[in-house]
């Protein structure tokens, strides 16, 4: 009788759907501009594994990193499914189907992926070639792509984690309407 008290108290805590509350306009841009730049990184990535070769286009890596992997272009095709995944982690904020998994499980890769992503944003900013003559137009895209990719997981991260608070709820646990909810006497 106690393992099915167990049983249910994992079902209840551990594999409970998160059910966010619906992401507004602005945040469902930033889930899709995350998507994209992610995207955008697997096409690198990609680019590069098929030439067999460590980096980024425009930036490989030195000679000696280059000779310290057997096999790069399946060290590339792997960081390029690391692409893939942070792009379902940030598809599945805002989608219907990401309000099934659990808030934890979902959470906890969100953090993973936007700590990851939002790293590999300001190497893309720092790396920039401002040069004496004028920017390019690579190292512009690079500060430009660098910085929306760095404030769009920022606001998929915090607006997740809004979102699927349980005081977001209200006392009937169905999602709230919007933060006027949340105020004293409303809704009563």
């Amino acid at each position: 009788m106690e393992c099915m008290n167990v049983v249910a108290l994992i079902r209840r805590t551990l594999l409970r759907p998160a059910r966010p509350v619906p992401a507004r306009l602005r945040v469902r841009l930033a889930a899709w501009v995350s998507v994209a730049g992610s995207l955008v990184y697997v096409g690198e990535k990609m680019y590069m594994a098929a030439h067999g070769q460590i980096g980024m286009p425009g930036h490989p890596a030195p000679a000696s990193v280059q000779a310290q992997f057997e096999h790069p272009g399946l060290a590339q095709a792997g960081n390029a499914s690391l692409g893939i995944v942070a792009a379902l982690v940030a598809w599945a904020t805002v989608a219907r189907w990401g309000g099934r998994i659990p808030r934890w499980m979902l959470m906890s890769a969100l953090t993973l992926t936007a700590v990851t992503q939002s790293l590999g944003a300001v190497v893309t900013v720092w790396r920039a070639d401002f040069g004496s003559v004028g920017p390019g137009w690579r190292a512009v895209y690079e500060t430009v792509s660098g910085s929306a990719g760095l404030l769009a997981w920022a606001v998929v991260a915090v607006s997740y984690w809004l979102r699927t608070r349980t005081c977001a709820r209200s006392r009937t646990g169905a999602p709230h309407a919007g933060p006027a909810r949340l105020t004293a006497g409303a809704g009563r």
